[in-house]
């Protein structure tokens, strides 16, 4: 291998990393290897499960991929990009959405590092799962180092997604003028809050995923969707 053949090979393995960096979406469960599709049973029925029901949850426990779960489906809909394994619920224009936490910082630490990446150092932005290439140009959020309050995503048609973060401790104040195709709360929110994203999403027919671990027991929000799906499963 000549010098310049070596210099072009490894300029190509650099742009190979760059690309599977700013496109993690893309590896999300594939068709075969360690991570492949067929081991997240649980995963696919929850995504399965948009296509017929307006409320979800994924009740489950840590570090089983909840929030990844519910990070590549918001990102499916926002970009419109939709993998070809995909049978959930589908959106064919862009979105608006909002995905919120119990606090700002687990918002920005948790929901916005798994979307966007680059939480401390700008240039890493697009390392999360929305590709770097359909990023649009961030809202800062007030009072709170590097979160962002609004973030506009390319959809596949050429328009515009847009992307809200939020927390609990907001209240309800959260939905301020706000109509929504996409509610992501991702911890357990508070049962107020939950009643007002149902009414956010119900003149856009839109739908609310939920992600979290029952670490408050069996409050009435868990019950009820417990309940649900005792009555839905065959006698």
């Amino acid at each position: 291998m000549t010098p310049k053949e070596k210099r072009d090979y490894l300029a190509l393995l650099e742009e190979k990393a760059r690309r599977r960096r700013y496109n993690l979406i893309e590896s999300l469960f594939p068709d075969d290897g360690p991570l492949r599709r067929e081991l997240y049973p649980r995963h696919m029925e929850f995504f399965r499960a948009g296509a017929i029901h307006r409320e979800r949850l994924f009740l489950a426990a840590n570090r089983v991929g909840k929030t990844i779960a519910g990070g590549g489906e918001m990102t499916y809909h926002l970009t419109g990009l939709y993998p070809d394994w995909w049978d959930g619920r589908r959106w064919d224009r862009p979105v608006e959405a909002m995905a919120a936490g119990d606090t700002s910082q687990t918002t920005r630490d948790i929901i916005q590092h798994k979307l966007l990446g680059g939480l401390w150092n700008t240039d890493e932005l697009g390392a999360g799962l929305i590709p770097r290439r359909l990023i649009g140009k961030p809202t800062p959020a007030r009072g709170v180092p590097n979160l962002y309050e609004e973030i506009p995503v390319k959809h596949i048609t050429g328009g515009w997604s847009r992307l809200k973060l939020r927390s609990y401790d907001q209240g309800r104040r959260i939905f301020q003028g706000t109509e929504l195709d996409i509610f992501w709360p991702d911890e357990e929110v508070p049962l107020d809050v939950y009643e007002e994203g149902l009414v956010r999403t119900m003149t856009t027919h839109g739908m609310i995923m939920m992600t979290f671990t029952p670490l408050q027991g069996l409050t009435p929000l868990v019950v009820s969707f417990l309940e649900s799906k005792h009555e839905q499963e065959p006698v």
